[in-house]
């Protein structure tokens, strides 16, 4: 999956006083996607040190940067769009988007790359208080917003959402969302947030109800994912049918459901997400 990138390791501690150096990771983040350097047919994430020039100092590059988190002895920061003037990139760069993040190598920048676009949306989404409508300034203590007018303190979003493969005897529940849904066309499996007040296991159960009409057993959980694409912590669970296998499609959401064969299961190499690992399981008759 793609928060498995040992043997590197990835430190999330908070520390507000970090300060880059030359050699430091830039990550620039936008609505396009994170800013990559096309180096030799291979990306590879910017450094400090590329857009240093006489008209934009190292120092004032600095001034602009946040520190997000380490990999390794690496550091990653932060920094706006704003920060670098029209027209100044030139060719060899280029703004990624999920899809092509999602596989892409070397995975542990990929990581990076992923995990920045989530605190890029929280610091972004996050400059005025929800309550009084203060500006925020950043927690010294934590990675938080805080309204020094009443209070508030926001953190990042991190919505718990499940996913699951329903199995029925040597078939699995596969769907495709809805063009107004979800722009991933790809075969995918049910999956939905938790609602207030509901465990996992009774999210998944209520999810495959309301997308399908099916009823479910022997809920298993599976393992837990990280997916910054969405704010999402993934809970991934296993269940079986119960009952009958007379679909009711929620048209709304998805626009096909249906149980495939192992051997009908679209072979898809990617490592990035666990519902593909799931299904590659299934497919390879591991689960």
């Amino acid at each position: 999956m793609i928060q498995d990138i040992l043997p590197h390791r990835y430190d999330v501690s908070y520390h507000p006083e970090r300060t880059p150096e030359r050699r430091s990771f830039l990550l620039l983040v936008s609505r396009e996607g994170v800013l990559f350097a096309e180096r030799d047919g291979a990306f590879t994430l910017p450094r400090f040190s590329d857009f240093e020039t006489e008209a934009l100092s190292f120092t004032s590059l600095c001034q602009k940067s946040r520190y997000l988190f380490a990999i390794d002895r690496d550091y990653f920061f932060l920094l706006p769009p704003s920060a670098l003037p029209a027209g100044k990139l030139g060719e060899g760069y280029r703004f990624l988007g999920p899809t092509e993040l999602r596989d892409l190598k070397p995975q542990h920048l990929a990581f990076a790359a992923i995990t920045s676009t989530q605190l890029y949306r929280f610091y972004d989404q996050r400059k005025f208080c929800g309550r009084c409508g203060e500006k925020m300034t950043h927690a010294e203590e934590e990675r938080a917003m805080c309204c020094k007018h009443c209070g508030l303190i926001e953190y990042p979003k991190i919505s718990p959402a499940v996913i699951v493969a329903v199995k029925n005897g040597d078939r699995l529940l596969l769907t495709r969302y809805a063009k107004n849904a979800s722009d991933y066309r790809r075969k995918a499996l049910v999956a939905g947030f938790v609602e207030v007040g509901e465990t996992p296991e009774q999210a998944v159960e209520r999810e495959v109800m309301e997308e399908t009409g099916l009823k479910v057993k022997n809920i298993r959980p599976y393992a837990v994912q990280p997916w910054s694409f969405s704010d999402s912590l993934m809970l991934a669970y296993t269940a079986e049918l119960d009952g009958t296998d007379r679909i009711r499609l929620d048209e709304r959401e998805l626009c096909e459901a249906s149980f495939v064969p192992r051997e009908e299961i679209p072979d898809n190499p990617s490592s990035a997400s666990v519902a593909n690992e799931l299904m590659q399981r299934f497919r390879r008759g591991e689960l």
